[in-house]
């Protein structure tokens, strides 16, 4: 199972359907959670900003579940290795500091790590308004 689920996160090849859906849908997951954090920047869609944040919710899941089998299948990668040495690896390569990276905001702006109320999140956002193109 470990190395079916690897090949379908892994960058797909014409061949593999699975694979290649999940890189459709990976893609999409991040043209509409771009998309999102554009549009939270005008308040004049602000009667909107409920279903965003369920849009960035849900995408921002899809990353970290995906994040999670990257970890899961990491000796799959670099089978060279143990297991815990696969992992560190997979950490410190490029694309596991972008998921990584992709992940973390998520979790200081919605308030679930250092902010720790709403007005602290607007205070944010406003901040970030200021600097959207």
């Amino acid at each position: 199972m470990k190395k079916h689920i690897f090949r379908i996160i892994q960058i797909g090849s014409k061949e593999d359907l699975p694979s290649r859906l999940f890189d459709y849908f990976i893609v999409t997951c991040i043209i509409l959670n771009i998309t999102v954090a554009f549009l939270y920047t005008f308040s004049e869609l602000s009667a909107f900003y409920g279903l965003f944040r369920i849009i960035e919710t849900l995408t921002v899941g899809v990353f970290i579940l995906e994040y999670g089998l990257r970890l899961w299948t990491a000796d799959q990668l670099y089978p060279e290795k143990n297991k815990g040495k696969s992992v560190l690896r997979f950490l410190l390569s490029f694309d596991g500091i972008i998921d990584f990276l992709t992940i973390l905001p998520f979790f200081f702006l919605s308030g679930f790590i250092v902010f720790p109320n709403a007005q602290s999140r607007k205070n944010i956002q406003t901040v970030q308004g200021k600097f959207a193109v």
